[in-house]
């Protein structure tokens, strides 16, 4: 799937839903859009089977390696495709053999895509220091050799250095 970053300055207007849900794996306690005020976040939608999804992982790490030190935090929301994934203990385990160690949502119900309008695994969306939604990359962030993570990257530095 061709990854592109959508963005601009009109997607100011779009604050970032706040999280719905109470199952979270990799944290003693839910995370609140509203406690990261200040600090830019990244928001994975993604769904273990997905061969995008996947693909995907090294990309997403290599983006909360980067930008940890920054107070940049990534924060996924497993939205299930098929049944199997429906069932979290088998995200646990997937969770567990990819080694994912940012907080994980389950997102069963689908509430938190649609308060995002999400429509595409695996999307990952960029979330100024207000809260605003700046970026949303669909797809595989280097499919092709489009340099997603450069481009994500490129925009997360942008955001950092706005006060």
């Amino acid at each position: 799937m061709i990854s592109t970053l959508l963005f601009s300055s009109a997607s100011r207007d779009r604050i970032a839903p706040e999280f719905i849900g109470k199952e979270w794996i990799n944290t003693s306690s839910p995370v609140r859009m509203a406690d990261r005020r200040g600090k830019v976040t990244l928001v994975y939608f993604w769904t273990f089977a997905c061969y995008n999804c996947k693909n995907n992982l090294p990309a997403i790490q290599t983006l909360t390696e980067t930008f940890k030190k920054d107070g940049v935090e990534m924060i996924s929301i497993h939205t299930p495709e098929i049944s199997e994934e429906r069932n979290i203990e088998n995200v646990r385990r997937a969770v567990e053999k990819h080694r994912i160690k940012y907080p994980v949502l389950i997102d069963g119900s689908y509430a938190n895509w649609k308060a995002w309008g999400n429509n595409v695994w695996p999307c990952l969306y960029v979330v100024d220091k207000l809260g605003n939604i700046r970026g949303i990359e669909q797809g595989e962030l280097n499919y092709g050799n489009q340099n997603g993570v450069g481009k994500v990257s490129g925009l997360i530095r942008r955001l950092l250095s706005e006060n």
